[in-house]
């Protein structure tokens, strides 16, 4: 759809259905539909109890700053972006920044393929944490 959208010179309905298609790819291997936005976001991504990790085991600096690095992209991706064509209907959108928010939404999209689903949840808050 993004596609066809910018083919015909809809730069940002393109970006802004690109966005909405990770947001919903986040709720389709999170097994999270009852979230959506930023809560979807930072429930599959948490820091502490994620249900899709980038990196698969945390243990390092390192490898948490991966997590975390992408967490916070995603969380980008979905504020900064998706919120934003959405909801501003009268903000204009170049071919060329189109172009470079597509190439970003589709990295970001390569990088959720390579995603790994845990079975960690938060703990519900009136149990002991």
């Amino acid at each position: 759809m993004s596609t066809a959208l910018f083919r015909d010179g809809h730069y940002r309905e393109a970006v802004q259905k690109a966005a909405e298609r990770f947001n919903a790819r986040v709720a389709d291997l999170s097994e999270r539909h009852d979230l959506t936005g930023g809560s979807l976001i930072n429930n599959a991504f948490s820091e502490t109890h994620p249900l899709l990790v980038f990196s698969e085991t945390r243990v390092t600096l390192l490898e948490r700053d991966w997590h975390n690095g992408y967490r916070f992209l995603a969380l980008g991706l979905h504020l900064g972006i998706r919120n934003i064509y959405t909801h501003d209907l009268d903000i204009e959108v170049s071919r060329t920044e189109a172009v470079e928010w597509l190439a970003f939404i589709s990295g970001m999209h390569r990088r959720l393929d390579r995603t790994t689903q845990t079975r960690e949840r938060e703990p519900a808050t009136d149990e002991p944490v």
